[in-house]
């Protein structure tokens, strides 16, 4: 009789998962990178067309996202 080998289904299971989670994280890392650089400009540009309430709604989310990162760091 041969024994199951539960090891390595345990292994290649948490190797996935592992594998899922790092993938999940880069692309959140990515996804909030580049909102970040499209808030830039657009915090830019309510600059430039004096639109204040755009202004303060756009640096309020850069806030947000900054703390986030700032949160990560530590």
């Amino acid at each position: 009789m041969e024994w199951p080998n539960f090891y390595s289904n345990a292994y290649g299971t948490n190797n996935q998962m592992v594998s899922g989670l790092l993938s999940e994280m880069v692309i959140d890392e990515q996804m909030r990178q580049y909102r970040k650089r499209v808030l830039y400009q657009e915090i830019d540009e309510a600059l430039v067309g004096k639109n204040k309430e755009l202004f303060l709604k756009l640096t309020d989310e850069l806030k947000v996202i900054m703390a986030y990162e700032k949160v990560q760091e530590a």
